[in-house]
């Protein structure tokens, strides 16, 4: 029988797409200080007083929304006593990689507060769940459908903050060109093929760069019939994203008309889970997704 590692990792390796996402980096290294500062049996209010923080400064580094800086990472673990060189090395290296800017934060002007928490976390997932009952699902929109779609949205933006947004959502689509990219579950409510969204030349090049992406390994694409949405009683817009890290909790996003919910509780989380499930096996498999595809765009 093997020997323990004297100076176990602190971390579940290997990290894959997690490494290069800072806020997920953040959420990773948020909870291992939340659980090595348990083990010490601490609380936040106690590391705030010993360390000279500033009031709740633990809290917001354990719930990931602050970065930790090199000399607040060095005192919150050798106040919890992790020692060994190459861990607190591998820990402090992290922590740097999370203070890194996001791909997206050069799009703050246009990206809404609500939306920020699936822009941001998406990129570091396994897997990508997605029902949409009124539009293609943004990561597999064409930038014209993407346009159109902008523009029937409310409030009225002006030309290039409308542009801003076709483009975020393009430079979110490149994420699933990546070597490590999510696998994409898409289910699509058959009212969707119904709307011809920026008239009838823009939908047909839409429904053809879906059957495009359906060639992808990685993309998978179904049909829910309207009697399947209504037994089913969805609603609403809901993205599920699962981490392959256990350092990452599964999330649901649930949109709204103007804002959304971002919520990783896992009892709502599984309830969601739940109910993507039961439309996977309800809806058109994907190859007769794939032939419901063609005969609408037959029809444009």
């Amino acid at each position: 029988m093997a020997a323990a590692d004297p100076n176990p990792s602190l971390f579940v390796r290997p990290l894959g797409a997690v490494e290069k996402n800072p806020t997920a980096l953040k959420l990773i290294l948020g909870g291992k200080l939340r659980e090595l500062r348990s083990v010490a049996g601490l609380d936040p209010a106690d590391v705030d007083v010993r360390l000279g923080f500033s009031r709740s400064k633990t809290s917001r580094i354990e719930l990931g929304r602050n970065g930790c800086k090199a000399a607040d990472a060095l005192a919150l673990l050798a106040l919890y006593e992790v020692t060994g060189e190459e861990r607190i090395a591998e820990f402090l290296r992290l922590a740097q990689q999370s203070r890194q800017a996001d791909w997206w934060r050069s799009y703050s002007d246009v990206l809404s507060d609500f939306f920020t928490p699936l822009v941001a976390l998406e990129g570091a997932a396994e897997r990508i769940r997605t029902y949409e009952p009124f539009y293609v699902p943004g990561l597999l929109q064409t930038s014209a459908y993407t346009r159109a779609v902008i523009k029937a949205g409310p409030g009225h933006l002006l030309t290039h903050e409308a542009e801003r947004r076709v483009r975020l959502r393009q430079e979110r689509q490149r994420q699933l060109d990546q070597p490590d990219a999510p696998h994409l579950w898409a289910v699509l409510d058959e009212s969707v093929l119904m709307r011809a969204v920026g008239g009838p030349e823009v939908m047909r090049a839409q429904l053809e760069h879906l059957v495009e992406m359906m060639r992808r390994s990685r993309v998978t694409v179904q049909i829910a019939p309207l009697d399947v949405t209504a037994a089913i009683g969805v609603g609403t817009g809901v993205t599920y994203l699962r981490f392959a890290l256990s350092d990452l909790k599964d999330a649901v996003y649930i949109e709204h008309l103007t804002d959304s919910t971002f919520n990783q509780r896992p009892q709502v989380v599984e309830q969601y889970r739940d109910m993507l499930d039961r439309l996977g096996a309800c809806a058109l498999t994907p190859a007769q997704s794939l032939e419901a595809l063609r005969e609408r765009i037959d029809k444009l």
